[in-house]
């Protein structure tokens, strides 16, 4: 079962396991050998505008989801980023964590605009961005090296209205 929640002190191993395994670094911008260090800073000192939700399954933590907001003039956009364990594909992490990460977005921030980059050959992220509405934006040729050959990024971002008002009777 998948419980979507904040980081805890616990998770710290168990993620960064997650981040150290092959299909994880292939698809996302990680290096190899990440330590405990820097997800422990990176989970317990985030700035103010960055957003974990962590994606548990039998209590483990297997995933992560971030939402960082945009600055000045780009404060109604957030990036997201996101990562399941290897071993954890196909179950519905990814989609649970993803749909998590944008009511934050629609429905806390109000955000207009997110966004994300994802290598054009991790085709199962990109069909699951795009059955949450994103749309593909652009290519970035030769943005990454991974494997010793360099890669596109494929832009895609996902626009939204400003949230609805409540009904009269709703309380706000």
């Amino acid at each position: 079962m998948i419980l979507l929640r904040a980081p805890k002190p616990d998770d710290i191993g168990p993620l960064t396991d997650a981040v150290n395994m092959p299909g994880v670094r292939r698809g996302t911008l990680r290096l190899p050998y990440t330590t405990e260090d820097l997800i422990q800073t990176r989970l317990t000192a985030p700035s103010p505008d960055t957003h974990h939700v962590v994606a548990a399954w039998d209590n483990r933590a297997v995933g992560l989801g971030t939402l960082r907001l945009g600055q000045g003039r780009r404060r109604h956009v957030g990036v997201l980023f996101l990562f399941i364990h290897d071993e954890h594909w196909g179950r519905g992490i990814g989609r649970a964590l993803l749909e998590g990460l944008i009511d934050l977005a629609d429905n806390w921030y109000g955000l207009i605009r997110l966004e994300l980059d994802v290598a054009p050959s991790n085709t199962r992220a990109v069909k699951l961005y795009e059955s949450a509405g994103f749309k593909r934006e652009g290519i970035k040729r030769a943005d990454t090296i991974c494997d010793g050959l360099l890669e596109d990024s494929l832009v895609m971002g996902r626009l939204h209205p400003f949230p609805k008002p409540a009904k009269k009777g709703q309380k706000g």
